[in-house]
């Protein structure tokens, strides 16, 4: 599958009806609830996705709650590493969340790099929602509580 017909499916699965670049050649759009998405080539044969969300990470120094916050996250992608292929990390601009998935062009099919976009959707549903109730145990989901014991 070539990269554009891959960008397509992107494109239409998060309804972008023109993407926005920047000076590196990563196409990106905001979506309404303020989750950035970029798309670029990392390879020929290679897409790379990402989502960015939630407010900006402040150094701990500045915000213990922010600390707190990392802290929950990483523990939670752990745990949802096995299963996921996406990175959860910073970005070192924003110094907002972003999680990252790596999709293979080379002989890849439109269902699978559909299965595979889906399932990046997901994720970084997963992980804004995990965000917003990062703040102690007692608020987190009982799925993940029960896996973090």
């Amino acid at each position: 599958m070539e990269y554009t017909e891959a960008v397509d499916i992107v494109s239409e699965l998060f309804r972008i009806n023109q993407w926005a670049s920047n000076e590196y050649g990563e196409k990106y759009a905001v979506l309404d609830n303020d989750i950035e998405i970029r798309v670029f080539q990392s390879a020929r044969d290679k897409m790379v996705l990402q989502g960015m969300f939630g407010e900006p990470i402040q150094s701990s120094s500045v915000a213990n709650a922010s600390e707190i916050k990392l802290r929950y996250l990483l523990q939670a992608n752990f745990i949802r590493i096995v299963q996921y292929n996406d990175v959860l990390s910073i970005d070192k601009n924003a110094h907002r969340l972003t999680t990252t998935r790596h999709i293979s062009l080379l002989e890849s099919s439109t269902g699978k790099v559909l299965d595979e976009v889906e399932s990046f959707i997901q994720n970084v549903d997963f992980w804004d929602m995990a965000l917003k109730r990062k703040q102690s145990f007692a608020t987190m989901s009982p799925l993940l509580k029960f896996s973090l014991k």
